[in-house]
């Protein structure tokens, strides 16, 4: 980011980034922190934090080595070598040294406090399984995104994220089968069509697997795609 350059009209590009493994930091130690360490580990970053104090599920994720917290004031350089930082404090000092460094390290900010020097917002999302659906403003009203995101959650319930998984069983024993794209889409449009989301909500297993006879090539096993949701979904009502 460059601090006397960044534009403020461009739209936003929305992605989606793997962070599995890389170092985020997020500098401060509240309930805005908390909300950020808590999303990056669900997503497999490797946190770090740096606050003189900080809330006790933080203090606590350190004791379990989940995150490492570095008890002590933000320094100049600290955010050399991150992925991403999250400026989460409100002090207006640490904000401005923080994004000077975001800038001279080329790593992407994002500031809670002053969205202004932020190369990036997160969205208010929800998440089914491998579904995830983001509502951004831009930082412009994060209440507007949080209520729109509220009326998407009735809509879009647990069965969404059960076929999405479907989907992506279908998907890759088609792939294997048939380079034929324009083929696979048409398929895989055909299965969409179905009552199979009705069914999934239901927990009409029996009646779901009739349904993938009815377009699924003989060759893929309707029964043991179903048997494989089921197990996944029984993995994750376990914790696994």
């Amino acid at each position: 980011m460059n601090l006397n350059t960044k534009p403020a009209d461009n739209p936003l590009y929305p992605v989606n980034l793997d962070i599995g493994g890389k170092r985020c930091l997020v500098v401060g130690g509240g309930s805005v922190a908390a909300r950020k360490v808590k999303a990056l580990l669900l997503c497999g970053g490797q946190v770090q934090i740096i606050s003189p104090h900080a809330l006790e599920m933080i203090s606590r994720l350190a004791e379990e080595g989940r995150i490492e917290w570095l008890k002590r004031a933000y320094r100049a350089g600290d955010a050399k070598e991150a992925f991403l930082i999250f400026g989460a404090t409100d002090d207006p000092k640490v904000q401005k040294q923080i994004a000077e460094d975001a800038a001279r390290y080329h790593v992407l900010l994002n500031s809670a406090y002053e969205p202004e020097l932020s190369d990036f917002h997160v969205p208010a999302k929800i998440r089914r399984r491998d579904l995830v659906i983001a509502v951004s403003t831009g930082g412009g009203s994060p209440a507007l995104a949080l209520l729109l995101k509220e009326q998407l959650a009735n809509e879009y319930g647990e069965e969404y994220g059960v076929l999405v998984d479907l989907m992506a069983k279908i998907r890759r024993q088609v792939v294997t089968r048939n380079s034929v794209t324009k083929e696979n889409k048409a398929l895989f449009r055909a299965v969409l069509e179905l009552p199979v989301l009705d069914c999934i909500k239901r927990q009409d297993w029996a009646g779901l697997e009739e349904q993938l006879k009815i377009v699924l090539p003989a060759e893929i096993d309707a029964g043991l795609l179903v048997e494989e949701v089921l197990e996944e979904l029984k993995r994750g009502k376990n914790g696994n």
